[in-house]
């Protein structure tokens, strides 16, 4: 019941607050400015619309190499090249699409020095569904997904003097509960099924791995890789596609973009971290459930993550350091 109470809290207040901040504190100032990223190499997923083409487009402008990850491969062409001839041929954008994240799983590509997990779903009202692999679906794309991705990436990240993950997050983690076992089809389900706790617990997943996954690597004196998880704000998105996410309180994506690319490339944003790992919300650090307060219970979410992946839970990262594939 406490928990609940927590929740309801958590989001009425970003519901009360969002729309005040945004208007006189976020727009204050250009967060980037031309060529201040030139050499960095950043993969956004989920780059064709929404929070995460606004975040690939300003990252581009800005001079990042941006690889947009997604799988509407010829929608991410066609705007890519809409924005060089926005560009007016000032300066080249290097934008470069999902074929090359193959490249970066290889030992001998480049260093990758941002990460940022945007792509999600949310299925809201609709009954329990499941993937191909047998997994409900948002833990799937919210949760297993990104950090799939993310481990893959990892010794790419590792080459960067220094590298962040940035996970697009939710307040709406705090409606959800640590059940794995409710990850799989054909599990018992403990309670009966709502979308939105679903989605919730997905998003808490997800922090929750981030959090042990940043533990690990500071236990392991690999400290260059800053681990985020961001709620970029109650935002006007697709996820809905009869477009029910809308409301006049609601941020629009370039606005809620802004709270992703201040996690990604904000000076401030290190000095706020305990072991190099953050929760911001609103451009600040923000307040976790406090289940992802829970070392014991962040490394229960991990451990069943990397079963789910066929990946040892306590020798994978140490495969990866003792290989040296990011020297």
């Amino acid at each position: 019941m406490m928990m609940m109470v927590k929740a309801i809290w958590e989001t009425a207040k970003e519901i009360t607050l969002q729309r005040i901040i945004m208007s006189y504190q976020l727009r204050s100032a250009a967060l980037l400015i031309p060529n201040q990223l030139d050499g960095l190499c950043v993969i956004v997923t989920g780059s064709t619309n929404g929070i995460g083409y606004h975040t690939a487009r300003e990252l581009a402008f800005a001079g990042a190499c941006v690889i947009m990850a997604c799988r509407r491969v010829d929608a991410a062409k066609k705007i890519a090249e809409r924005w060089k001839e926005d560009a007016n041929n000032s300066k080249t954008l290097h934008v470069e699409l999902s074929q090359a994240i193959r490249r970066s799983v290889g030992s001998k590509w480049k260093a990758l020095h941002i990460l940022i997990n945007n792509a999600g779903i949310l299925l809201l009202g609709e009954p329990t569904q499941f993937s191909e692999d047998g997994l409900e679906k948002h833990i799937q794309v919210n949760h297993v997904a990104a950090s799939l991705l993310t481990l893959l990436l990892l010794p790419s990240m590792l080459k960067a003097n220094s590298a962040r993950i940035i996970n697009v997050n939710s307040v709406g983690h705090h409606w959800g509960a640590v059940e794995p076992k409710s990850w799989k089809v054909g599990a018992k389900e403990e309670r009966k099924f709502s979308s939105m706790t679903s989605y919730g617990s997905s998003k808490l997943a997800q922090l929750m791995f981030l959090k042990a996954l940043s533990a690990k690597l500071v236990s392991m004196a690999k400290t260059s890789v800053l681990c985020v998880a961001v709620h970029p704000g109650i935002v006007e998105s697709n996820l809905l596609s009869d477009g029910r996410m809308r409301g006049f309180w609601m941020l629009d994506p370039s606005e809620g973009a802004r709270n992703v690319l201040f996690c990604s490339v904000g000076a401030d944003v290190p000095r706020n971290t305990t072991e190099n790992f953050a929760y911001y919300s609103q451009c600040k650090p923000g307040r976790m459930s406090g289940l992802a307060d829970d070392p014991k219970e962040c490394l229960i979410v991990w451990d069943e993550t990397l079963r789910i992946l066929g990946l040892s839970p306590n020798d994978y990262l140490s495969e990866i350091i003792a290989s040296r594939s990011f020297s």
